[in-house]
């Protein structure tokens, strides 16, 4: 799916984001028709007792995972010529066009890397729950784009460590078990999510044309 969203992005113009959106949701809708509505049991119980709830010295298989991933990440962006080039785009793609490098080529590496790894997670996700849970991960979107943006990551580009998006992690995940404590309806978390997404965008925003102004 990642390797096919980006030849979408061309076609009039079409931005990545709203790209990226509309596959997603051609996607969960073929996922719900294939499905036919109803989730998909019956995972191995070997894979649920290891990488679901297994544990090494204690610490959970499915953070050892995560950890490994953010590490692999953190040294792929600042330690190869792919995490370079991919800041580069980020900052100013035609810049990096003109230094003679493929962007459209590594644009289409990054999009099939983000595929893979939305994949490595959705099969994390099924060994941890036994099922596929399509009605499970609504707010998942808005979360983890707010957990990259409170991470010091701009929308615009060019700007962001893996490292700020680990610790942005915590702040979705803090605000959702917050509602849980106070016991609201599950329905205001993604009002406050989409709230918080909101003003952490206007603060980028104002942060990148102040930065612009000196």
């Amino acid at each position: 799916m990642g390797d096919g969203q980006r030849p979408a992005d061309h076609p009039g113009g079409v931005s990545p984001l709203i790209a990226t959106l509309g596959t997603f949701a051609a996607a969960t809708g073929l996922a719900y028709i294939l499905a036919g509505g109803q989730d998909m049991h019956g995972v191995p119980t070997a894979l649920a007792d290891t990488l679901g709830f297994g544990s090494f010295l204690g610490v959970p298989y499915t953070v050892l995972v995560a950890l490994a991933v953010a590490a692999a990440g953190a040294f792929v962006m600042a330690q190869t010529r792919f995490g370079r080039y991919t800041a580069a785009i980020g900052s100013n793609e035609e810049a990096v066009r003109r230094a003679a490098v493929n962007v459209d080529r590594h644009i289409v590496k990054v999009y099939v890397l983000s595929g893979a790894l939305s994949g490595l997670a959705g099969f994390v996700s099924l060994a941890r729950f036994q099922t596929t849970t399509l009605n499970g991960h609504q707010t998942d979107m808005l979360q983890a784009i707010l957990a990259v943006v409170i991470g010091g990551t701009s929308l615009s580009g060019g700007i962001g460590t893996v490292l700020g998006t680990v610790v942005g992690v915590a702040i979705p995940s803090v605000l959702t078990d917050g509602f849980v404590i106070l016991g609201l309806e599950p329905f205001w978390q993604q009002v406050a999510l989409g709230g918080a997404l909101v003003g952490v965008v206007m603060v980028d925003q104002r942060r990148r044309r102040r930065n612009a102004r000196t």
